[in-house]
């Protein structure tokens, strides 16, 4: 069996159920209504072997942001990633964003707004809950990007997450659970290097590890990159580190002193140029919840083709590898 999404409108259904039906005449394709997603689209179910004129489901890019220190740029990251995504396209449509909050400080969801908070990553993780990714992913105001969001109760899975719960956002994606949803999922990894990061890092094909070009910037990197390295020999073979993202860079003496030393000792993964320091980063993303190219201005134009880069770059390595 093969599932396809037909419409977010009557005329959508109608005008493709009848395309369904011209690609078989004998009027054979019996199909099942699955339910309603989040972006309002109706899903049914055919034969398998027929061509309608849906979207096949496919599997995306998983990518964490990771840091070893707070204040590392991280959550900015996760959203400027995701918002670049979303503005690609995949065949005929704009790619699909699912943003998965891991911390409990909740940033990333204040941000994007989500239409609910009700339920939230913390019930997928809770031992005790039934409930799958899918139950939680809910729109934001962010256009075309679905959030599971995180409150600051997300901190009790800490203590009482089972090895269930750790495999969840694994299962989810080699399941192909949420594929359907969106084309690329971004996970924000919590500051501690615990259970919770222990969980995005089980689930992500990709890291990115964000520091500013300090000396404890540096040593947070590095506790990242072993803790990855670590659970990619143990748990996800998938895993790999795509780069460090330098965020806040200015041309003061020590941080190139420590972005040299960074270069030295992780090479090439040291995404250049660095993020530059944009005082109205910060007044675009956490007091106006807005992404920065639509915030506006050359210089947080200049932060957003940055960040477009890095995405297009993963992107291009990803299809490189199929």
């Amino acid at each position: 069996m093969v599932s396809y999404t037909i419409g977010r409108s009557a005329p959508d259904v109608h005008a493709k159920w009848g395309c369904l039906q011209r690609i078989s005449p004998g009027g054979d394709l019996s199909p099942t209504l699955l339910h309603v997603t989040p972006w309002g689209e109706l899903r049914i179910r055919l034969h398998e072997g027929s061509h309608g004129c849906g979207e096949r489901a496919g599997h995306g890019m998983w990518i964490a942001v990771g840091k070893g220190k707070g204040g590392a740029g991280c959550t900015t990251a996760v959203l400027e990633l995701a918002y670049a995504a979303a503005r690609r396209r995949r065949g005929r449509r704009p790619r699909r964003v699912g943003v998965i909050d891991l911390d409990p400080q909740g940033n990333a969801t204040d941000v994007l707004e989500p239409e609910s908070r009700s339920l939230g990553i913390k019930d997928v993780l809770n031992p005790h809950s039934p409930l799958s990714l899918r139950d939680v992913l809910v729109p934001a105001s962010w256009e075309r990007i679905l959030v599971a969001p995180a409150d600051r109760f997300l901190a009790n899975r800490e203590v009482d997450i089972t090895a269930r719960g750790i495999t969840a956002l694994r299962r989810a994606r080699l399941s192909g659970e949420i594929d359907d949803l969106v084309d690329d999922v971004i996970i924000d990894l919590p500051r501690d290097v615990g259970k919770l990061a222990a969980t995005g890092l089980l689930g992500a094909e990709t890291l990115f590890i964000a520091a500013q070009a300090t000396m404890w910037g540096a040593q947070g990197a590095e506790e990242m990159r072993y803790t990855a390295e670590r659970i990619s020999a143990k748990g996800n073979p998938d895993l790999r580190i795509a780069g460090f993202i330098i965020s806040a860079y200015d041309d003061a003496r020590d941080s190139k002193r420590v972005l040299n030393e960074m270069k030295e000792n992780f090479g090439e993964k040291v995404i250049l140029p660095p993020i530059p320091r944009r005082v109205r980063v910060r007044e675009a993303i956490e007091s106006y919840h807005t992404p920065c190219r639509e915030y506006g201005g050359e210089d947080l134009v200049e932060v957003s083709d940055i960040y477009q880069s890095v995405y297009d770059r993963s992107q291009e390595a990803r299809e490189n590898l199929k």
